[in-house]
């Protein structure tokens, strides 16, 4: 059953009088009804800001129809029409001509005045729920701006939110206070018919504590694992003895030094041949007479085939390419295993055990953000859709282990390997 705050279609209980013997000062309940109507009526920039919402809906449900952000826009536009449909004013204003001038002894009934609680109770839900979805639609539309995804699509919802967000808030904290102020009257007021309330429902005393607003800034928070890690260099840090611009400078000496070594480590050593350059001196060969006996004796050595040449000139080049190949790699470093410890892949992932240990891990390195993470190019929000597909898998009873290997490596290619 239906609470009555929550049922669109509570009937009115027949508007009655009843003699009152206790002497009672309607002052202040004519006084809260005077103010709530004053208010009410003039929520003018409200209903603009709907209307402009609704155009937004309108014009961008073929773009963003998949975005979570314009899902909980189209909630925000639901409940403003609800918000239209309650018309609070006109049954503030039927029961306040219903009350009687000081001297009169006969005032209105107790179910009355317990219809417009349960309608304030309704109204403070309906903006209480206005201000939860802007706040949480007005995170998505943020992150899109930083990420110039959309911006000019996205900053015009995002400033639209804003002032629906401060409307509903204000409103919000006036019918607390309207509830304040007719609640004691409940006792004063007579029963006469059939009572309005059904059996064992009891109006909230106080609806500041009863909607928790003391806590309003955390409702609607998403628990994101979302960490920003800014390093700052400890020479910018300002000291007593040192100057700002002096650290400044500092800073950007050390800038230019690290650039420097960068670019010294970057190049690679080259051999440098020194060819030695020798002075030609001119010789003059005057000659000298050698007999023909002498050529007898010379040895005339022994015979190469050409295919002795090829397998050398072959040798040669080879080893001169194993020596440039050895000279620019650089030199590989065994890497022992430790012993118990975990090493973040895809291959781990074997059954439901695995697949929540994988998710978990993957969730903490992006956290630290660890160079281990397998998800650093998507987005935050993009990685959440991955994240839930993945949570889902690990809650179905898949008796298989290899169908859960087979699905595992279906989502993550979807949604992970396809968008970069």
């Amino acid at each position: 059953m239906l609470e009555p705050w929550n049922n669109r279609n509570l009937l009115p209980p027949p508007v009655q009088t009843c003699y009152c013997d206790e002497k009672i000062d309607i002052r202040y309940l004519k006084q809260a009804c005077t103010n709530a109507v004053n208010i009410l009526s003039k929520q003018s920039p409200l209903h603009n800001e709907s209307a402009l919402l609704s155009r937004f809906i309108y014009k961008y449900d073929k773009k963003f129809r998949n975005d979570i952000g314009y899902r909980i826009f189209k909630k925000i536009n639901t409940t403003l029409r609800r918000y239209l449909m309650l018309n609070v004013m006109k049954d503030i204003e039927n029961f306040a001509s219903v009350l009687p001038i000081e001297t009169d002894e006969y005032l209105p009934t107790r179910q009355m005045l317990q219809y417009v609680l349960v309608r304030l109770v309704s109204f403070s839900k309906l903006m209480l729920r206005i201000s939860v979805c802007c706040k949480q639609a007005a995170i998505f539309y943020l992150d899109r701006v930083k990420r110039g995804e959309s911006h000019w699509m996205s900053l015009m919802p995002y400033a639209l939110l804003s002032r629906i967000w401060s409307l509903s808030n204000v409103l919000l904290q006036h019918s607390c206070s309207w509830y304040a102020q007719m609640y004691p009257f409940l006792e004063n007021l007579q029963l006469k018919g059939l009572p309005f309330l059904p059996d064992g429902y009891e109006l909230p005393v106080n609806l500041l504590d009863w909607l928790d607003l003391k806590n309003l800034e955390n409702l609607g928070r998403f628990h994101w694992a979302h960490k920003e890690v800014i390093k700052v260099d400890q020479i910018l840090n300002e000291d007593s003895e040192s100057n700002t611009m002096d650290s400044l400078m500092m800073y950007i000496n050390e800038i230019n030094k690290d650039n420097e070594q960068i670019e010294m480590k970057s190049l690679p050593s080259e051999h440098i041949h020194e060819t030695p350059v020798h002075t030609i001196e001119k010789y003059v060969d005057k000659g000298e007479v050698i007999s023909r006996e002498y050529f007898k004796g010379v040895d005339s050595g022994e015979a190469i085939s050409r295919e002795h040449f090829n397998s050398v000139e072959k040798g040669e080049a080879m080893a001169s390419k194993e020596h440039f190949k050895s000279f620019f790699e650089p030199p590989k470093k065994e890497v022992k295993a430790k012993k118990g410890a975990y090493y973040h892949s895809l291959d781990r992932v074997t059954n439901t055990k695995t697949l929540a240990e994988f998710v978990n891990k993957e969730e903490t390195y992006r956290y630290e953000q660890n160079t281990m993470s397998l998800t650093t190019h998507l987005t935050f929000m993009q990685w959440q859709a991955l994240k839930s597909l993945l949570l889902r898998l690990c809650e179905d009873n898949l008796s298989n282990n290899r169908k859960i290997q087979r699905k595992f490596l279906q989502i993550w290619k979807k949604k992970c390997v396809e968008i970069s």
